[in-house]
């Protein structure tokens, strides 16, 4: 008698699990799909070059970087971190109606010059990685952050820092030990020099990348992994494989807010 109620218990159980499952599986179908783009700038010049052996995608002016801000306000975007990204992302907290990130790349100095007084000015949060082997340094006529400018842009809230790597090369032609090793070396630096990290975000160099690549930087403590181009949707969201737009010379706000809405 006992044993025929303990299966009328185990059924019970097991079909209270399966109506738990559905329930759970058209509650997430149901949820909106959010759009969640992340745009990438580099250095900034008061100045626009005639000439420029990048084609100009990786320089801006502070002058369009505002522009940019003051749009993308204006359109009702939530400028928000990579650890509010993390935090919606596994379910913390709401992803807002219209997110945005904003990074950038390689650590110059004129990300402090230029575009902190412009982030506290309108209040709006950012990312920067940054290479470790440069900071403090000046390099082919490019000066680049010093450790002193990333602690006071940490500790105003509005800039978070993260690995660019150690010495901004070719990940994907690299053994995965030394891989392993210049992300695990970047991070002890910057722990360091700016104190622990509990989220740890990793921008590949070039966007150069393996499937070994991703699968080793996962497994030695990198959360997220930042390094192709295009949209992030908030129903499929993967933290191995973060997608961005990369913001040439002077586009503008409303080309921005296009290549938003015209992505899918």
């Amino acid at each position: 008698m006992k044993k025929r109620y303990l299966i009328i218990i185990l059924v019970l159980l097991l079909i209270f699990a399966i109506i738990l499952a559905i329930f759970l599986k058209n509650r997430k179908s149901k949820k909106t799909d959010v759009k969640v783009p992340i745009l990438l700038y580099h250095d900034f010049v008061t100045t626009v070059p005639d000439s420029d052996p990048d084609n100009f995608n990786y320089i801006n002016t502070p002058q369009s970087y505002e522009e940019n801000i003051k749009v993308l306000l204006e359109k009702g975007y939530t400028f928000i971190s990579f650890q509010e990204l993390n935090d919606a992302n596994s379910g913390k907290i709401e992803f807002p109606e219209k997110p945005i990130l904003i990074t950038f790349d390689d650590g110059y100095y004129s990300n402090y010059e230029y575009i902190f007084p412009i982030l506290k000015k309108y209040n709006v949060k950012v990312s920067i990685f940054i290479v470790t082997d440069k900071i403090g340094k000046e390099i082919d006529g490019k000066k680049y952050l010093s450790w002193e400018q990333c602690i006071e842009m940490q500790n105003s809230g509005l800039v978070e820092i993260f690995s660019h790597s150690k010495r901004h090369v070719f990940y994907d032609k690299l053994s995965v030990r030394m891989i392993r090793d210049d992300v695990i070396e970047s991070y002890k630096i910057i722990e360091e020099k700016l104190g622990r990290k509990n989220l740890k975000v990793f921008a590949y160099p070039y966007g150069a990348y393996t499937k070994e690549t991703v699968w080793t930087l996962k497994s030695n403590g990198i959360d997220m992994q930042v390094y192709d181009i295009g949209m992030n949707y908030s129903n499929d969201f993967n933290d191995d494989y973060i997608k961005r737009f990369n913001i040439p010379c002077e586009m503008t706000g409303a080309e921005i807010v296009e290549e938003i809405n015209s992505t899918n």
